[in-house]
């Protein structure tokens, strides 16, 4: 090629480069849509579902779970975390012994290990139950869900036991949680999480297509990011745990641009033992209001973006269960819902004490 030819197509290129570089600086700037976080979560999330119910705990205790397991005509399925309650234990042989297509998964390896998940599987099986562990890829299955004749899901922060179902004095800290549990008809809704729950029922790999569905470890992250960056007024937060520096960030992004928002956790059981203190720390010291519930165990998991759309399901604020554990949740936007949510939230904020 003549030499004049390639200096030409060298400038052109340089040219080119250079446009380019220009380009992309200008197009990466900070972005005003609401489902881009300055985190690098840049997935949409969904708007909330309408019609749905919850109940709370303690105060409705289990009567909202067994009746749905004794009422249930076809089958009762749970992936569960925690299953130790024997009035559920008991409801769900009753059932299998009717022929109600009843299955049962249980996480084999809770933390803590006080309880006994094997021998809970031995029984239900002994009763005609088909029982078995989650599936052991996820660091922990995490998730509370339970869905009544293919028709109805419980998506819930509850696990089936004494202390999350009404409460007992054995209960976590000797206190009843407090705990918040969705009742979804929706039949989108429940056909996919039948298909998640036959995914890890199978042990094969799930899909999360449903934006209004939060599951780890798929969209849990940025669906908790996203919800935090497109808060506009106000953010209320009851959780368990304050252990991701990414969601601990967003909060503190939200308060600096003039979100007025209310972080809710449970008492701790001992300054040594405040697992949460480096989290709480971290957002406190950036004027976040965080207070500590005395009363009730806050086992809930609920984030509420400007009274118009609420997380609620089994993720917490942890690094462990939005990117390594299996988790089910769910975004709301149900008014009566909505509503039920904040009030039981501000209760519970002007019964606790700030950090």
């Amino acid at each position: 090629m003549p030499t004049h030819y390639t200096k030409k197509a060298f400038y052109i290129l340089a040219l080119l480069s250079i446009f380019c570089i220009l380009f992309t600086a200008c197009s990466t700037g900070p972005s005003t849509n609401d489902s881009t976080s300055a985190t690098g979560s840049t997935g949409p999330i969904g708007s909330g579902v309408q019609g749905v119910k919850v109940f709370v705990e303690p105060e409705a205790g289990e009567q909202p779970i067994t009746s749905a397991i004794l009422g249930a005509q076809k089958s009762v399925w749970v992936e569960m975390y925690l299953l130790t309650d024997r009035s559920i234990i008991r409801a769900l042989e009753e059932v299998a012994h009717r022929k109600v297509d009843v299955r049962v998964m249980l996480e084999l390896h809770p933390f803590g290990g006080g309880a006994n998940p094997q021998r809970t599987l031995d029984l239900l099986k002994a009763a005609g139950v088909q029982a078995q562990a989650t599936n052991a890829s996820f660091a922990l299955t995490h998730e509370k869900n339970m869905i009544i004749d293919g028709t109805t899901a419980y998506i819930m922060t509850s696990n089936f036991t004494r202390a999350a179902l009404g409460g007992s004095s054995g209960g976590k800290y000797g206190t009843s949680n407090r705990e918040y549990d969705i009742v979804d008809s929706n039949a989108q809704d429940v056909q996919d999480i039948i298909a998640l729950f036959n995914s890890d029922w199978n042990h094969t790999t799930a899909q999360a297509t449903n934006l209004n569905l939060v599951v780890s470890p798929i969209n849990s992250r940025n669906t908790f990011v996203t919800l935090i960056e497109g808060a506009h007024n106000t953010l209320f937060i009851a959780a368990e745990e304050m252990l991701d520096s990414g969601v601990e960030q967003a909060l503190v992004r939200a308060g600096k641009r003039g979100v007025h928002v209310q972080v809710l956790l449970p008492s701790a059981k001992g300054s040594s033992s405040d697992s949460n203190r480096q989290g709480i720390n971290a957002i406190h010291q950036n004027g976040i209001q965080v207070k500590e519930d005395p009363r009730l165990y806050m086992h809930a998991k609920i984030i509420i973006a400007d009274g118009q759309k609420a997380f609620v399901g089994s993720e917490n604020i942890s690094t462990q269960s939005l990117d390594k554990n299996r988790e089910l949740g769910i975004l709301v936007a149900d008014s009566s819902v909505l509503n039920t949510l904040q009030q039981t939230f501000q209760r519970d904020w002007n019964e606790s004490r700030s950090v």
